[in-house]
């Protein structure tokens, strides 16, 4: 089983592209009204961290060490 991890989104970053909750809907949530991700979980196995970090085109997507 993998390794879970905290993560978290820098929010200042965020331009609200909405990829990330496209790329990982179990994970990243979506508020309409206010047009910007949620956590849906702050635990991830470090390939769902991974891909979100590598996906994000404002590098919003930090985690704990």
């Amino acid at each position: 089983m993998a390794e879970l991890k905290r993560f978290y989104i820098v929010m200042g970053d965020c331009t609200g592209c909405g990829g990330c909750a496209e790329l990982q809907p179990d994970y990243i949530g979506w508020e309409e009204g206010e047009s910007r991700p949620l956590l849906l979980s702050d635990v991830a196995p470090d390939d769902v961290i991974n891909e979100l970090q590598a996906f994000c085109p404002e590098d919003c997507f930090e985690c704990d060490s």
